[in-house]
């Protein structure tokens, strides 16, 4: 069996063994811009360091559902009704991005990452969304979101990743994590449904059409796997909220999912707990980034009992276990635990990817294990 056909059985309940998928792309970006990658890997692409390692791949394939934006529902030839997006540089260290639509503009500073005068990164400063107004902007966005199909992307990018996995495509986040994500931050999003409760359900409609569209679209694709990014955590998802916002759009969406023949997880990346009683309730085939204690708030026994024999769980093994305060037989350890609890229902991973400092050596050493316990998939 190859690890492409291991990896969809495992979503049809056919399987009798797990598919050993650790995440890499970050170690291997952060290791090559620092010229640190092992020698053997220098001349490299990222496909071929998988293999070496005897790894399987999970978004190597995430193309061919194509974004765009008409206009915010406004008829116009000059212009008027469009999302309008530009930048400025404010200083060396920071830029600021503005977006206009008919309701108003908004500005978002964004920090650079340096090392050694380059940037490797940014992040969100201060966030767009401060008012009520501003949100009514973003909401404008959402509807203008619009979504294609590329086939020919699609079938390039599944041909390269070969037998390497199941294609698996993103799908957009839910839109109460993006809020908090993306546009308001945490406390900010809090604010905003204690004072206008009625402007944030306006939007999370606009999501919710914007997620019909996107799946729509998806589902022209012989993609048979798809991925919600929703970074749902205790923190961010707390069960009132998870019960009126979420629970209902990953029904609908696992529902559609399962009548076309397709196959949807979710992404719980954080703190977890509180949310696994509502697991079973949301219809969705699987659950990736579950990160058990000591790095979240889970044990690997609540987990099982939350996931029973139905749903699919990707990863498990805490990212912490690749450092060196936990020694390798501590992670082997580790790593057997989640295989006697969670085989056949388990894509087994790092949780939710290997950092770039972790230890890579490691990875093989779990590649020896699965090999030994089941044998790996070609």
């Amino acid at each position: 069996m190859t690890r492409r056909e291991l990896n969809l059985a495992i979503f049809e309940g056919t399987a009798d063994r797990p598919l050993w998928q650790p995440r890499l792309e970050e170690w291997i970006n952060y290791n090559r811009r620092r010229k640190t990658i092992p020698a053997r890997w220098r001349d490299c692409d990222y496909l071929q360091i998988y293999d070496d390692l005897r790894c399987s791949v999970r978004y190597a394939a995430s193309a061919g559902v194509v974004s765009t934006y008409s206009e915010c529902g406004v008829e116009s030839s000059s212009g008027e009704g469009r999302v309008e997006t530009w930048e400025e540089t404010l200083d060396e260290n920071h830029r600021a991005v503005y977006r206009r639509t008919p309701s108003g503009e908004i500005r978002e500073v964004r920090q650079l990452v340096k090392e050694g005068g380059e940037i490797w990164n940014d992040r969100i400063r201060e966030f767009p969304v401060k008012t009520v107004q501003d949100l009514w902007v973003v909401t404008d966005i959402i509807n203008a979101q619009q979504y294609g199909v590329n086939p020919e992307a699609f079938a390039q990018a599944a041909e390269r990743m070969g037998i390497r996995g199941e294609p698996t495509i993103f799908l957009p986040s839910s839109g109460f994590t993006e809020l908090i994500k993306s546009w308001a931050g945490l406390p900010g999003t809090y604010y905003l449904l204690a004072d206008h409760r009625e402007a944030v359900e306006e939007y999370l409609e606009a999501c919710d059409r914007r997620d019909q569209r996107a799946l729509e679209a998806a589902l022209q694709l012989p993609c048979r796997l798809f991925n919600l990014g929703d970074h749902a955590t205790n923190e961010f998802t707390p069960p009132p909220i998870l019960r009126r916002y979420l629970l209902p759009r990953w029904q609908k969406i696992a529902r559609i999912m399962t009548e076309n023949g397709r196959f949807v997880h979710t992404h719980w990346d954080g703190n977890s707990k509180t949310m696994l009683p509502y697991l079973q309730e949301t219809g969705l085939h699987g659950v990736e980034a579950l990160p058990p204690l000591p790095m979240g708030d889970m044990t690997l026994e609540e987990i099982k009992a939350a996931v029973g024999d139905n749903i699919v769980v990707l990863d498990l093994i805490p990212a912490t276990h690749f450092l060196p305060h936990y020694s390798l037989q501590d992670c082997l350890d580790f790593a057997k635990r989640v295989m006697d609890l969670f085989t056949p229902r388990l894509i087994l991973g790092v949780s939710d990817e290997l950092s770039g400092v972790g230890d890579i050596r490691r990875i093989e050493a779990i590649s020896e294990l699965v090999d030994r316990e089941y044998g790996l998939a070609e």
